[in-house]
């Protein structure tokens, strides 16, 4: 039997215990006992080689819901130069991007990939008198990072055609298509963009291209957010600096027609309020705004904005709070905080992490669920430190990843490059045995394509490998 079928036999009674252990599914134990029964014959199959290399490496361990610290730099130090990556062309010696906030990242099941960001005290900032430059206080640069190698690749840069407004932009993927919308430069505010930018690494990576567009676009903001539903691209909110908006602006991706379909009137009704820095969930026919806020003011989330996509209106739901948590049940008022949206079988859920309201600082995670407006403190999920201004990114198995951002720990507040992951649900058994193949055998991507699958590995995997 091949060996991913073997760990996938033996991985189906960890999983049993990880999910007696969180939900006390008490019918499974008689299966575990079975599964080990068949499980003591087909260990004994495993090759030589397999089973010294299981014996070197730790002991592999799903852990969901616990928050990870993704060590990327041991493999990026140790990582040879087979390939001529654009941070070997340059002699820069960065291997992996600088501490940051007000980025964005995005990511598919295999890659993660960050654009732009800021930190004032960026050491390229000074010049050889020793003076501050402020436009070196943003980064002008698109980074990758390889989920399987665990390294970052620099894919462009100030080199490359890049716009200038790189601070509290909006970022998505779609298919294999990353899209970047509107933004800021520094000092905040005083430029700012309302163009929109794609980039496909796998076909074109060192392009990334303005959409010519037509139509009346959202005027130039930061600190939007964005959605695709039905062939459009939905914008909301933002800021110029001084004026906060929740118009909504959608452009016709086939046609790329810009169009405003609602703008905000709050003296002849009760439309919400105009914010930045606030996330978007979304299903099939609403958009629901979590959180943001303004310069002096941060938004409630017991009471979330709705936007009715078909009746083109604006309502508000009243969400329920965590009956086991402490009182009042519900995350409080914050922005500049992540959030990212899983499909599970209870349906849509939307993971809520850190953020800030001007004076507290917060480390904690929330689930809430779409169909039941239900409020869930995910009670073994908690950022090391309270975070803020950094930004998070979800798989298609529910594997989230939070990257940089600033921390607060004792009274002060540091921009930090930390990567970290998190499963927010329990995924199939096979991503499960990938992880722990990955965890035993880290020569795996340097197997070809045609090896992998001969090894029994499915396609589906072998692809994140050679995308």
């Amino acid at each position: 039997m091949r060996i991913f079928q073997l760990l996938v036999y033996k991985l189906l009674a960890r999983a049993i215990d990880t999910v007696n252990r969180y939900f006390d599914v008490r019918r499974l134990h008689y299966i575990r006992e079975v599964l080990e029964i068949n499980i003591g014959t087909l260990v004994h199959q495993l090759n030589e080689s397999s089973q010294t290399m299981a014996k070197r490496k730790a002991i592999y361990a799903f852990r969901p819901f616990e928050v990870c610290d993704v060590d990327y730099r041991s493999s990026s130090s140790s990582s040879s130069g087979g390939s001529t990556s654009l941070t070997s062309r340059l002699g820069t010696g960065r291997h992996f991007p600088k501490a940051r906030s007000g980025h964005r990242i995005v990511c598919s099941d295999s890659s993660v990939y960050c654009f732009g960001g800021f930190n004032p005290n960026n050491s390229l900032a000074r010049d050889g008198n020793h003076d501050q430059r402020e436009d070196m206080y943003l980064f002008q640069e698109l980074w990758k990072y390889d989920m399987i190698r665990k390294e970052w690749t620099l894919l462009l840069d100030s080199n490359n055609d890049l716009p200038a407004e790189l601070a509290s932009n909006a970022m998505l993927l779609c298919g294999e298509t990353i899209m970047v919308f509107g933004g800021t430069g520094y000092p905040f505010g005083v430029n700012c963009s309302n163009r929109l930018h794609v980039c496909v690494p796998r076909r074109r990576p060192k392009d990334l291209l303005e959409v010519e567009v037509k139509g009346d676009p959202p005027p130039p903001q930061y600190g939007q957010a964005i959605v695709i539903n039905d062939n459009y691209l939905y914008s909301i909110g933002g800021t110029n600096g001084f004026e906060y908006t929740l118009d909504i602006h959608r452009l016709h991706l086939p046609s790329k027609t810009w169009e405003c379909v609602y703008e905000c009137n709050q003296n002849i009704r009760e439309d919400p309020s105009g914010r930045y820095r606030h996330e978007l969930a979304h299903d099939d026919s609403k958009i629901y705004v979590i959180g943001g806020g303004t310069s002096d003011a941060v938004f409630i989330l017991s009471n979330i904005p709705v936007y009715d996509i078909k009746a083109n209106k604006w309502e508000y739901m009243v969400t329920k709070p965590d009956p086991l948590a402490n009182s009042p049940g519900i995350p409080t008022a914050r922005k500049c905080h992540s959030c990212v949206q899983i499909r599970t079988d209870q349906g849509l859920e939307v993971i809520v992490a850190g953020g800030y309201d001007g004076v507290n600082y917060y480390n904690d995670i929330w689930k809430l669920s779409l169909s039941t407006m239900q409020w869930k403190k995910m009670q073994k999920s908690q950022l090391p430190y309270p975070l803020f201004f950094h930004d998070a990114a979800v798989t298609s198995d529910g594997c989230m990843h939070i990257f940089g951002g600033i921390r607060y720990n004792n009274n002060t507040n540091v921009r930090t490059d930390t990567l970290y992951r998190m499963w927010t649900t329990i995924p199939r058994l096979s991503v499960i045995a990938w992880e722990a193949l990955l965890h035993y055998i880290p020569s795996l991507p340097s197997r070809t394509k045609e090896e992998l699958l001969e090894a029994g590995i499915p396609r589906q995997f072998v692809d994140r490998v050679h995308e």
